[in-house]
């Protein structure tokens, strides 16, 4: 692993640390019980609860003493991902990083800059003694990728701060004041066998080349989404008589597929038919996303496969129908805020059980009416196909509040040093904010970050010079506050 000798030195230094502790979501025992021996080592008070969440207390110094104290908070697992030819095992390898420019890249996995630079950014500050501050409550949790529960497990009894930073979203130039609230579903279509019929062979369709990405953050750039796009196919193919063995894609709800592909049997006769089709769909595809998504790949392969069992002529195709018409990517528009996504839903993870294929989704949405509405139309649609519906790790929105005095001190502290005003926005994605403020309702929260770009993806990198600046900054608010 390279030495990152770039400034802000501090801040790397404790991000190159962290990258060598496995961190995935669920997976963060080891990099919590190595932030409390962090804590205990500088002498700091440090709380560990059973959820591995970690708490540590900072007094304030340099006359900031008896100031209100402020919370930091950022969340220590990372999404998981990977290039289908990267051999990397998530739960037990380091995060393999480099240097391109003025951008810190991960080797064929994501970089975990969503939030490990949140961390490193709290560590830093903890162990500096040369940075006026007032005293600090710094929260790391876990789970932040997939369920939320560290955050919805903390005791709120252990903050007296009612200001909050979190460091887990916008960029140097923004501050985000408001996210959208949502959770997961899994849907799941029962499925039947039957032997495979005579002169049939056994084939494999792969959907690659696609760019994915961050399915709350990036649901407005029109991004291909590979399950959606492997159900056309076998929609198309259906027509030659098909029929589906297993479907898989995608690996994670919260981040837009990439890669698809599905074991199928088809009538020997027909495999020249069915190559014609998928060429004509890669043609018509790239031209369809053409801007956003513009490598589609689609190829029919000879399969190893050797099962004597396929889903039925009518159970493929509710499997087709049920992918073809889960609601997906943008539903509905902010009329509030300009450009601001208000509902969204992403078909992100589809796994063939034994009895089932499950659809695994997350759907986001910052006015809870509509999210009830768009939870209603999924249910109505598995009671329509058979299939059981599930929903699962909701979480609270943050809702916007215009007299904050955090923003307020922040926006006066971001003019002084740049000259110019900074952006206030609000996201469409779930941020921990607002089971703080469902805990805590008078806690004044902003939320900033540095630029991180194609998070959740191989390809996520971060802005060095973006880190210094967001460095910078938050040493001359904390003097402030």
């Amino acid at each position: 692993m390279p030495s990152l000798n770039r400034e802000p030195k501090k801040v790397l230094g404790f991000f190159e640390k962290i990258s060598r502790i496995p961190r995935g979501s669920g997976n963060e025992k080891a990099i919590s019980d190595y932030l409390v021996k962090f804590g205990e080592k500088r002498g700091l008070v440090v709380k560990q609860d059973e959820s591995w969440n970690v708490l540590i207390y900072k007094p304030g110094c340099f006359g900031l003493e008896n100031q209100p104290p402020l919370v930091l908070q950022s969340h220590m697992d990372m999404v998981c991902e990977k290039n289908a030819d990267t051999e990397f095992n998530f739960l037990t390898d380091p995060i393999s990083l480099e240097v391109d420019g003025d951008f810190l890249y991960a080797k064929g996995t994501t970089l975990g800059a969503d939030n490990g630079v949140g961390v490193a950014l709290s560590m830093a500050i903890l162990d500096s003694d040369d940075i006026p501050h007032p005293p600090l409550e710094v929260l790391f949790t876990v789970e932040e990728e997939i369920t939320m529960k560290g955050i919805a497990n903390i005791d709120a009894s252990l903050f007296s701060g009612r200001r909050m930073i979190n460091m887990d979203s916008g960029s140097d130039s923004a501050f985000c004041v408001g996210c959208a609230g949502g959770g997961r579903f899994y849907f799941k279509v029962p499925t039947t066998k039957e032997p495979m019929p005579p002169n049939m062979t056994h084939k494999t369709i792969t959907v690659r080349g696609l760019l994915g990405g961050h399915s709350g953050i990036e649901i407005h750039l029109g991004k291909a989404n590979s399950n959606r796009l492997l159900a056309r196919v076998l929609d198309a193919l259906f027509e030659l008589d098909i029929r589906i063995i297993t479907m898989t894609g995608g690996l994670k709800a919260n981040a837009i597929p990439r890669e698809a592909e599905a074991e199928i049997a088809i009538p020997t006769a027909k495999i020249a038919d069915a190559e014609q089709i998928i060429a004509n769909l890669q043609k018509d595809m790239r031209t369809e996303y053409r801007a956003p998504d513009p490598n589609i790949k689609l190829t029919l392969l000879a399969s190893t496969n050797t099962a004597t069992e396929v889903f039925t002529k009518d159970c493929t195709k509710k499997l087709i129908s049920a992918i073809m018409l889960l609601p997906l990517g943008v539903l509905h528009m902010s009329q509030d805020i300009s450009g601001l996504v208000e509902v969204s839903n992403n078909i992100g993870v589809v796994q063939t059980t034994e009895n089932a294929v499950s659809i695994d989704c997350a759907l986001r949405s910052s006015v809870p009416s509509r999210y009830v509405f768009a939870s209603k139309q999924i249910m109505a649609l598995g009671a329509a196909l058979g299939a059981d519906v599930k929903f699962i790790h909701a979480y609270p929105g943050w809702v916007y509040n215009p007299e904050s005095q955090l923003l307020a001190t922040a926006t006066e502290i971001y003019r002084e040093i740049y000259k110019k005003t900074p952006q206030i926005e609000a996201v469409h994605a779930g941020l921990e904010c607002g089971f703080m403020m469902e805990k805590i309702p008078d806690m004044d929260i902003i939320s900033y970050c540095c630029q991180i770009v194609d998070a959740h993806t191989p390809n996520e990198h971060l802005s060095i010079p973006s880190l210094e600046r967001v460095w910078k900054f938050t040493i001359a608010l904390l003097k402030m506050l």
